[in-house]
């Protein structure tokens, strides 16, 4: 998701029906219901300029004028993804604010005077600090009196211009620019014991994931495990496990840790404690099976057999359809020295059988095809928890 720019909107001077929509809600001083009507439908068209440009007036007005209307935006409204393009950050220390100025010069104004703004901003490359870091930035005169009128001034660190009005969108750091409808699941951690409820995981996707409420089906809450937090290794082995146990449920597309992106919010963004946010992409085709981009990563089938009183292996069946069971067959994505791993699980899901278990793997996604004795890539027998090459 790009920055909100004026130009393509600036095309359209008919008012589209969301524009009106919208524009009659903030009238009547209900801008919580307008940001929810504008978050939806950035939700199924996150660059609509009419979208982001109804949003910016949807939120703006003094902070005093905000809480006295009726239905005030909420903080998880004015934190969404979704208007990432819409925010001002600045450059130093990356506060965030939505400037009102895109309005004023859509509406043809070029200059802007603000006797105190809250943040100034290069007309060239829109470096921009926000009102704390420039009086950082400039002092004045030690002994200068302290009721001297001081004027506060900054300067682009790139293009070294003085910093002026107007401040414009620059959208924000922290944000996935990921299209909505490429996002297969979102697998969240909180740190800690206590496996977080749906209302306290949203708001926190929601702030970094271009997603809206209605999208909750697509979030699946793990539980954390202590240690797990301290380092991206171990973060890792954290989101690899739990993706691996949402594949092998079947519901997530094998290979979903290739197509993942891992994000670690601080418990200051999420403001309680330490996140750890998995986003899957939708699997796009053949290219995906073969994972060769990830070192070590490649792409399993598995099939569970047990060991019949005549000393054949066989293939675990439903004695009514015929069918391998749910869990007994599947796909996934691991490097090698994980499948004794998987297998385990595997072998775990069907404890209650007699006879002993063993998991047989095949090299790419064989779910839909044929398997034979030939293409074994490897098996691990319950007992051994060890891999072995070919068929034994």
């Amino acid at each position: 998701m790009q920055r909100f720019e004026l130009a393509q909107w600036r095309r359209g001077p008919q008012l589209s029906d969301l524009r009106e929509s919208v524009m009659a809600l903030v009238k009547a001083g209900r801008r919580r219901t307008a940001l929810d009507v504008v978050l939806r439908h950035l939700r199924q068209d996150p660059e609509s300029t009419d979208g982001l440009f109804v949003a910016l007036v949807a939120l703006e007005g003094s902070r005093t004028a905000l809480l006295e209307c009726p239905e005030p935006p909420t903080d998880g409204q004015r934190a969404s993804a979704l208007l990432a393009p819409l925010a001002t950050e600045c450059s130093a220390c990356h506060a965030m604010w939505y400037s009102q100025h895109t309005v004023l010069v859509s509406h043809g104004s070029t200059e802007i005077n603000v006797s105190n703004p809250i943040g100034l901003q290069c007309g060239t490359c829109r470096y921009t600090l926000c009102r704390n870091c420039l009086s950082t930035s400039d002092t004045g005169s030690y002994t200068e009196d302290v009721d001297t009128p001081h004027t506060v001034r900054g300067y682009c660190e790139n293009c070294r211009q003085q910093l002026t009005t107007p401040v414009l969108s620059t959208g924000r750091h922290d944000v996935q620019p990921i299209h909505p409808d490429t996002i297969e699941g979102v697998v969240v951690v909180r740190d800690g014991l206590i496996r977080p409820a749906m209302d306290e995981v949203l708001p926190v996707v929601m702030k970094f994931l271009p997603l809206v409420a209605d999208d909750a089906p697509l979030l699946h809450v793990g539980r954390g495990t202590p240690g797990m937090m301290g380092d991206e290794a171990t973060r890792d082995q954290l989101a690899q496990s739990l993706l691996l146990e949402l594949e092998l449920e079947g519901t997530l597309a094998p290979g979903a840790w290739v197509r993942s992106r891992r994000m670690f919010v601080l418990a200051g963004a999420a403001n309680d404690t330490d996140y750890l946010v998995t986003v899957v992409t939708r699997k796009q085709g053949a290219a995906d099976t073969e994972p060769g981009g990830v070192p070590g990563m490649r792409t399993y089938t598995f099939l569970l057999q047990v060991l019949a009183k005549n000393g054949v292996w066989s293939t675990v069946r439903d004695p009514h359809t015929g069918r391998t069971p749910d869990g007994g067959i599947g796909a996934v994505a691991a490097p090698e020295e994980m499948l004794p791993d998987i297998a385990e699980e595997v072998m775990e899901r069907f404890s209650g059988f007699p006879l002993k278990r063993r998991v047989v793997f095949f090299e790419g996604d064989r779910t839909q095809g044929k398997l034979t004795t030939d293409d074994v890539h490897g098996v691990v027998t319950e007992g051994t928890g060890t891999f072995t090459r070919g068929l034994s």
